[in-house]
């Protein structure tokens, strides 16, 4: 199912930024779709993950059966928004990631993947946003549309039998901290959670932010998404293998020095490469100190996102580049993480 979630997350976030490029900002109205439309599809997610916790303790712990009902209602919701409104296209967009979410953490803690799985579902979105605008922008959204929402329904129909497989008894969710199950305390968790909402604000602001000169033309803004995606996908395997200390502290402070060359291109696409390395680090840290609710881990980071979106929507980005700001973005990502993993016991446990 994780791979399933994975294309699908592609389509819908394809989808979304077809139908916003393609139907409703031509339209006029510009400011108010933009800000309707990212409200619904991100801070919405923090409810919708406590809806789905709320069901899964209620059923006796039918996880998968609810959260593949919210992605499958969030795909059907997200066609419907492409002939509605940017709202529904949200609402659609939030309950596909919240379902699609906890469906993917579900299979990743089961599996033994420590994060593995994380990076494989939330790295093609960003592939779906740039292929969807750039349809959009094209013209020629309908068929586009058509051809996605077909494949969609399909990718929803194949795993049905979710819904009907008998789940035997209730699923445990603790995850391992060094070999043991020992979730944080509640002084802990309290740290871990505000360092880790910090840190995907920044980076939502620093994505929004930084620009490099050499990102024009449909070629090299294909490479920057590659790298983005890459880094997504890289860095649940590479905390899985070698751990949060080293991923983190690595990727983090290579990053920040890429960072200072990015208006040359292999400098940018490494900088990029490395600072998304922590967004499935991040989000398997949440899990790891609320395991019986990782709907609300995944929605409040995604809150995190909305609110590091608000500042670029009035305007407060640098003049430059921001290669600087990139620097210390990555920088100050790292001081905050640490910070987090020596409030919660570091050098103890490493996950």
């Amino acid at each position: 199912m994780t791979a399933v979630y994975g294309i699908l997350h592609l389509l819908v976030d394809g989808m979304c930024a077809l139908a916003m490029f393609g139907r409703f900002l031509p339209r006029g109205n510009r400011p108010f779709s933009i800000l309707i439309y990212n409200f619904c599809a991100f801070a919405l997610q923090m409810p919708l993950g406590v809806a789905l916790d709320m069901l899964w303790r209620e059923k006796g712990g039918r996880r998968q059966d609810f959260s593949f009902l919210f992605a499958a209602a969030g795909v059907f919701c997200t066609i419907a928004g492409v002939f509605a409104h940017p709202a529904v296209l949200g609402i659609g967009n939030a309950l596909f990631h919240v379902g699609g979410g906890v469906g993917t953490i579900r299979e990743d803690v089961l599996g033994a993947r420590r994060g593995k799985g994380l990076g494989v579902f939330v790295a093609p979105g960003a592939l779906g946003l740039y292929l969807g605008t750039l349809a959009g922008k094209g013209g020629f959204w309908q068929p586009w549309a058509m051809v996605a929402g077909g494949l969609m329904v399909l990718l929803c129909a194949w795993p049905g039998y979710c819904l009907t497989r008998k789940n035997g008894a209730r699923e445990e969710y603790a995850l391992y901290w060094g070999g043991k199950k020992e979730p944080p305390g509640e002084k802990d968790m309290r740290s871990v959670m505000l360092c880790c909402f910090l840190v995907v604000i920044l980076r939502s602001y620093v994505g929004m932010a930084v620009r490099f000169p050499w990102k024009s033309g449909i070629p090299a803004g294909l490479l920057a998404v590659l790298a983005i995606v890459g880094g997504k996908t890289a860095g649940g395997f590479a905390a899985a293998r070698y751990g949060f200390v080293r991923a983190v502290a690595v990727s983090l402070g290579l990053s920040a020095v890429c960072f200072l060359f990015s208006a040359a291109m292999p400098a940018g696409l490494w900088a990029l490469f490395l600072y998304n390395m922590t967004m499935p680090v991040t989000l398997y840290w949440m899990v790891c100190c609320m395991p019986q609710m990782p709907g609300f881990a995944f929605g409040f980071l995604t809150f995190a996102l909305f609110l590091g979106f608000v500042p670029g929507y009035f305007g407060l980005l640098p003049e430059s580049g921001g290669n600087l700001l990139g620097c210390a973005g990555s920088a100050v990502s790292l001081l905050l993480l640490a910070a987090g993993y020596l409030g919660q016991g570091g050098g103890k446990r490493d996950f």
